[in-house]
């Protein structure tokens, strides 16, 4: 074999044994660095945004403590986001009422809701219907005529009852109606504020 040939492998020979310390020191530096550390701050959890779970011709209802229905959400599908604990619902109708019988009855082609029913969201075509008292609307019952508002999109509190939009809407009552671009609609008050351009007409004055 040639003299130089045997000096390089008696060379590589009498470095392999340091060579392989210097690997086993550069794995036990990743392994360490690779390993969580105690009191470290957690790793972000990865968010979802797929549902998690479907429902078809699903209903949500909320009680009160004594076990009355307070809102019931219907829809002709749902689907839970975990990640931001919504229900998405296709074709929503909702029906919010209290003890003394006032009620708000709403629907829209889509719309969203926490689980428990207190936010409801519609949009797309949405309505809501807000009746006074138990048969408003009636025709000599002598009670107040119940009120509609239209928009795009309408945010329902089923909790305190009232409705907020800050979209074009249009509240209609008897043969009247009032267009404005923001709404706020209090149940409870019966009091509507209607802001930015507000137009409408009266064909008579309402009871």
């Amino acid at each position: 074999m040639h003299p130089r040939l045997l000096w390089t492998l008696d060379k590589l020979q009498a470095s392999l044994p340091l060579l392989a310390a210097a690997g086993l020191a550069g794995f036990t530096w990743w392994l360490v660095q690779s390993s969580p550390r105690d009191g470290g701050p957690a790793r972000t959890p990865k968010v979802l945004s797929e549902p998690d779970y479907v429902l078809e011709r699903a209903r949500v209802a909320r009680f009160d403590a004594s076990g009355r229905i307070v809102a019931v959400v219907d829809g002709d599908r749902m689907a839970h986001l975990p990640d931001r604990d919504v229900l998405l619902i296709d074709q929503v109708q909702l029906s919010v009422r209290d003890a003394r019988g006032r009620g708000l009855i709403a629907q829209a082609r889509h719309g969203e809701a926490d689980p428990q029913a207190h936010q409801v969201w519609l949009q797309g075509q949405a309505r809501v219907t807000a009746w006074p008292e138990l048969g408003a609307g009636v025709a000599g019952s002598g009670l107040p005529a119940p009120l509609r508002f239209d928009g795009e999109e309408l945010k329902v509190d089923t909790a305190r009852r009232n409705l907020v939009s800050t979209r074009p809407v249009k509240f209609i009552r008897a043969d009247s109606h009032i267009d404005g671009s923001a709404l706020r609609y209090d149940h409870a008050s019966g009091v509507t504020e209607l802001d930015g351009r507000v137009h409408g007409a009266f064909s008579q004055v309402p009871r």
